[in-house]
C-alpha cells in the first residue's frame, strides 16, 4: 500500500511539473456505513479533507489525482446498546472528470475513478446505557488497505467547487474473516481552485 501511495505522490508531482495544471483543496462532511454482509448497521457521521491537482486531457476531460484524509466507519446498536467503529484513512483517489458548461459562470463536472487507501488509525467503542464499556484504539482487526470506486458530481462557480461524492470499497473491511463487509461513504464537499 505504501508503494501505491508513493506512486500516486510521484504521479501528482510529475503531472504538476507539466504545464496547464491547477491545484485545488476541498473538505466535506457526510455519512458512512458498510455494504455487503453487514446487517443492522446505521449511518455514521464522517468527514474528509484533501488537496489535488487537475490536468486537462482535452477540452472537456481532465485527470484529477488527490491526496486526502478520510474518516469512515459504521455504527450498530439499539436503544440502550451501541457500537461504533471509526477508521481514518490516508487515501488517493485518481478520478477522471468530464466537464459540461451550464452557463457562462457555472460548470458541471461528472467524476469517476478508483481510490486507494491506507488506514492510519482506527477506534472501536461500545456503550451500554450511555456508559462506555470497551474502548480500543488500533486493535479493531481492520484491514489496513482499502480500494474501491469514487464517483461524484461537482458544480463549479468561478473558483468555488460544490460537490457530492460516493465511495464504495471493494476490499473486505476485516482481516482474516470470511465476512464480505465493505466501506461505503457519502460526502458533501466544498472546495477552491488555486
Amino acid at each position: 500500500m505504501k508503494r501505491i501511495l508513493s506512486l500516486v505522490c510521484v504521479t501528482m508531482l510529475t503531472v504538476a511539473a507539466s504545464a496547464q495544471i491547477t491545484w485545488n483543496a476541498k473538505g466535506g462532511v457526510g455519512l458512512a456505513t458498510c455494504w455487503g454482509d453487514a446487517e443492522g448497521l446505521k449511518t455514521h457521521f464522517v468527514g474528509k479533507a484533501g488537496v489535488g491537482i487537475e490536468k486537462p486531457l482535452s477540452s472537456n476531460l481532465s485527470l484529477m489525482p488527490s491526496l486526502e484524509l478520510a474518516w469512515k466507519g459504521a455504527k450498530a446498536g439499539e436503544d440502550t446498546w451501541e457500537q461504533q467503529l471509526d477508521i481514518f484513512y490516508l487515501q488517493a483517489p485518481i478520478v477522471f472528470a468530464y466537464r459540461l458548461n451550464l452557463t457562462d459562470t457555472w460548470n458541471l463536472a461528472l467524476k469517476a475513478g478508483p481510490y486507494f487507501a491506507y488506514a492510519i488509525s482506527d477506534h472501536f467503542e461500545e456503550k451500554e446505557n450511555g456508559i462506555v464499556n470497551e474502548k480500543e484504539s488500533g486493535d479493531a482487526d481492520v484491514d489496513k488497505f482499502d480500494a474501491g470506486l469514487d464517483i461524484g458530481i461537482d458544480f463549479e462557480h468561478h473558483r468555488f467547487v460544490f460537490g457530492v461524492e460516493a465511495e464504495m470499497g471493494f476490499i473486505p473491511l476485516w482481516k482474516g474473516n470470511d465476512s464480505k463487509t465493505y466501506n461505503l461513504a457519502f460526502y458533501a464537499t466544498i472546495g477552491w481552485k488555486f
